[in-house]
This record gives structure tokens, C-alpha cells and sequence, in this order.
């Protein structure tokens, strides 16, 4: 252990003295001290402006949180100073080429900090050192090693200046998380990869203390096909249970792992929406809130309850954020399936798709399944759509992939024109921050939608298509 990791063991032993037990009892979103978490939203507002609230647990009135932040920033909801949760974004400042961080204290002004770069995985919620305080960090691949830079206690109201590290854990292909592995305060960094025979490996690593541990039962379904991130369920006692979201035909299905591999309790909500994680009612561990067009309601994975609730407008969030920031203009962040009025989508019609007209997939485009081999970004593991030099428009900001229901299964957000082509468009950058995914990941999509593999990639009203969302068109490196 080198000199700068001693320091921080030798203070994070001493801090914990007084931190551990403040740490451990806090619960996040708990705006009226009732020790139950309030259900947090964000409402977009006409100016693009994000405006934040609460619906407190205590008496159901609705708490106004501040604004802060527009449409395409990243939410950073955490406890950032020690004192509850505290709302927050990240957006891309292009200008610097640079990410800039920002919360509003507790007089309601605007902390900003720049750390990061356009482009990097955005990780916030996570208290890597225990302290009690949330630490920020990014990551990026960089020639195929993930590299990670966390910043300690990024916004400490002291004044004093963050500690920062930089250091490889991880590789192309993982899927970057965090989670309590021992209960505690403790974040541990995580990635989970493809393991033996059926199974998924999760590595995590402690921050403080350098130690790795490796969980090599987890199911398949983690590292294989459509991936769905894994996300930290809180327990009363011991290391966190591993929560998954998958998409299926008539909803989304939620599942709780414990790091062993045991399934420890599964709730399908209908329909496709938001969640969030916290300790929601008096169960025993944390709970998962969801909400579709079609149902909402409260979910604890330990007990197996469900509890049925009404949410109201707005975009659920949580203490947990990892997600690409930057590379070009980003929308907030939504469903990534918008069905019709009657909620199973249409007949495939021009019409019924929302599209003006239908046209041919035409040899001036190219479909990519995934990224090209020198990309060391988030556009290596993610479809894409390149236009050659002479194509024909529109070329707008934001592509939707949708299936041929006109549901939304895919978003790709215009990377840039020129430098030898018209367009270029990519899930996980700009509008499709939220939908990083592969062409087998989209016709995975599609196929439990529909039935069907094929897609069409909407140009504002005017779609191109059908193609088959597994097949590369057009492309000499697929």
C-alpha cells in the first residue's frame, strides 16, 4: 500500500470513530426526519429548467426541493456534505472540455465543481471511504482498461481540497457498479463480466483498505444479452443484495440477488417507467419504487411485499447515478419505450409508427451493431448510425431506434457532422445516455415487444427501414 492510501486508512479509521454511526443510521431522501425516505421527482419545466421535489412520507404534502440544472443533465442526488440528501447535476462544459459538478447547499445557492470529461461514465452516490460523505467519480475506457478517478468528498463544505486517485479496475465489456459488501458505510467499487458455464463474476474492490473480493455465482443474464446494471438494495444488516431491471413483454420485471448467487425475491410491475431505491416504508431492508403509465408501487425484495402507491408526475430519482455524461446535447432522461395510446403500439403502418413516411434502408447509411475497434469510449460497445457525405436529411440532434410497433427501444444522439461524413449518430451519447446498448441488446428489445428482431431508425418524422437491429448494413468492419 503506498504512502497516500496509508494516510487515508490511518484517517478514515480515526474519522469513523465519529462518522460510523451517523453514517449507518442515515437514510437517504429523508427530508422530514420520520427515518423513511420520501419519494423524489424532477419535473421538466417550459424553460427547460429542472425543478426538484418530495412527497414527504410523514404526512403526503409535497415538498419543494429548489432548481437546479436543464434538460440533459445528469441528477446527482446524495449526501454530499453529511447533512441528508442534497440535489444536484452534472453537465458537459464544452468550452473546457470538462464535466462540471454542481449542488445547491443549504442556503439554496449553487456549489459548482469541475472534475471529469466529456464522455466519462459519471458515478455518484457511492461513499467510497466511509466518511459519511458522497464521492464522486468517473469512469473511461482507455485502450480497453477501465480507468477510474474517484474524488473524495468533492463538495466538503469545509473548503478543504478533494482528494483524488486515479487507478485501473476493470476492463471493455464490464459493467461498472457500486455496493456495501460488509454492511457498514463502506461503498465498494464494482464490475460485473461475463464468469464460467451460466454464471456472471462481480469483482469489488474496498477504496480504503485495497482489498478485492470476487462473487462468481451471480446469473448469467448479468454479463450476457441485454446486461441490465446492477444496482445496491441496502439491507438492515450485511453487504447490500443486487437488484436488476429487465424489460419483458408485458412489463418490467425486478430481481434481487444476494453476492452469492441466491435469488432473494423477484416482483414484476407492469408496463415500462422509472425506479428508484430507498427505505421506503417500515420493511425490513430497503425497498424499490417503480412507475409506468400503467402501474406504480413499492417493492422490498427481503420480504417479498408489495405496496401499491401513486407517485403523481415527474422522473423518479435515487442516490445512485452511473451514466455517460456529455459528448453532445442531452435531453432528461426518460423511458426508453414509448408506447401508443393504447399501450401495445401499432400495426407497423407509417401512421401508426408516428413517421411521415417509410423509406428503404438507402446504401448512403450505415448501421453499426457495435462501434468500431479503435473507439475507446462509450461508442465501442453501442449501435450506430453513420451517414455518408451527400445524404440525404433531416439531421437531427436525437435518432430513435423503434420497433414495428413504433415503440422507442433505442436512442442515438448526434455525435457530429463533418470531418468526412454528414452525420454520425450513437446510443449512449447525447439523447441516448440512458440506452447504451448493442444490436443484440435491441433486437432483444424489439423481439419481446413484437416478436420481431427488425427496427426502423426515425429521422424527426421520416424512418428508414425495416432493418434487422443484429445485422450490421453497409459497414466493411462489422
Amino acid at each position: 500500500m503506498d504512502s497516500k492510501a496509508m494516510q487515508r486508512l490511518v484517517v478514515t479509521a480515526l474519522s469513523c470513530l465519529v462518522f460510523s454511526a451517523a453514517a449507518q443510521a442515515q437514510v437517504p431522501m429523508d427530508y422530514d426526519a420520520d427515518g423513511i425516505s420520501d419519494l423524489t421527482k424532477i419535473l421538466e419545466k417550459s424553460d427547460d429548467s429542472l425543478t426538484w421535489a418530495a412527497t414527504l412520507s410523514s404526512d403526503s404534502s409535497v415538498l419543494a426541493l429548489g432548481t437546479i440544472g436543464s434538460a440533459g443533465d445528469a441528477p446527482i442526488l446524495a449526501a454530499w456534505d453529511s447533512g441528508g440528501s442534497q440535489i444536484g447535476v452534472v453537465t458537459e462544459d464544452k468550452p473546457n472540455k470538462a464535466l462540471k459538478w454542481a449542488i445547491l447547499n443549504g442556503s439554496s445557492s449553487p456549489v459548482w465543481r469541475s472534475f471529469g470529461k466529456p464522455g466519462d461514465l459519471v458515478i455518484s452516490g457511492g461513499d467510497f471511504n466511509g466518511d459519511g460523505k458522497a464521492d464522486a467519480a468517473v469512469v473511461r475506457l482507455v485502450k480497453g482498461k477501465a480507468t477510474w478517478t474517484v474524488s473524495y468528498n468533492l463538495f466538503d463544505s469545509t473548503g478543504a481540497v478533494p482528494d483524488t486517485e486515479s487507478f485501473v479496475f476493470g476492463e471493455t465489456g464490464d459493467r461498472v457498479f457500486f455496493a456495501r459488501v460488509e454492511g457498514g458505510s463502506t461503498d465498494w467499487i464494482g464490475v460485473m463480466r461475463k464468469g464460467q458455464g451460466n454464471k456472471s463474476n462481480a469483482r469489488l474492490k474496498n477504496l480504503v483498505t485495497g482489498q478485492v473480493r470476487q462473487y462468481t455465482r451471480l446469473p448469467k443474464f448479468a454479463s450476457t444479452g441485454d446486461r441490465p446494471r446492477a444496482f445496491a438494495v441496502r439491507q438492515e444488516s450485511g453487504p447490500d443484495l443486487l437488484g436488476f431491471e429487465s424489460v419483458t413483454k408485458s412489463g418490467t420485471l425486478i430481481r434481487a440477488y444476494s453476492l452469492g448467487g441466491a435469488l432473494v425475491g423477484s416482483h414484476e410491475f407492469l408496463g415500462t417507467g422509472q425506479l428508484a431505491v430507498g427505505d421506503f416504508n417500515d420493511g425490513s431492508g430497503f425497498e424499490v419504487a417503480f412507475q409506468s403509465p400503467k402501474e406504480s408501487g413499492i417493492f422490498n425484495p427481503a420480504s417479498g411485499e408489495v405496496r401499491e402507491k401513486v407517485f403523481g408526475a415527474g422522473l423518479l430519482v435515487d442516490e445512485t447515478t452511473v451514466v455517460a455524461v456529455g459528448m453532445s446535447a442531452t435531453p432528461t432522461p426518460t423511458p426508453t419505450r414509448t408506447p401508443s395510446s393504447d399501450g401495445e403500439g401499432g400495426n407497423g403502418g407509417a401512421g401508426s409508427l408516428g413517421c411521415s413516411r417509410i423509406i428503404a434502408w438507402p446504401g448512403s447509411h450505415i448501421y453499426k451493431t457495435v462501434g468500431s475497434d479503435h473507439f475507446t469510449d462509450i461508442r465501442r460497445n453501442t449501435i450506430g448510425v453513420i451517414l455518408k457525405m451527400g445524404a440525404s436529411g433531416p439531421f437531427p440532434s436525437c435518432v430513435s431506434a423503434i420497433d414495428t410497433r413504433g415503440n422507442v427501444v433505442a436512442s442515438l444522439g448526434l455525435y457530429a457532422r463533418g470531418a468526412g461524413w454528414a452525420a454520425r449518430y450513437y446510443a449512449g451519447v447525447g439523447c441516448g445516455i440512458r440506452t447504451a446498448l448493442n444490436g443484440s441488446a435491441v433486437a432483444s428489445q424489439a423481439r419481446r415487444n413484437t416478436g420481431s428482431s427488425s427496427i426502423y431508425m426515425k429521422f424527426d418524422s421520416v424512418c428508414y427501414g425495416p432493418i434487422d437491429a443484429n445485422r450490421c448494413l453497409n459497414s466493411s468492419s462489422c
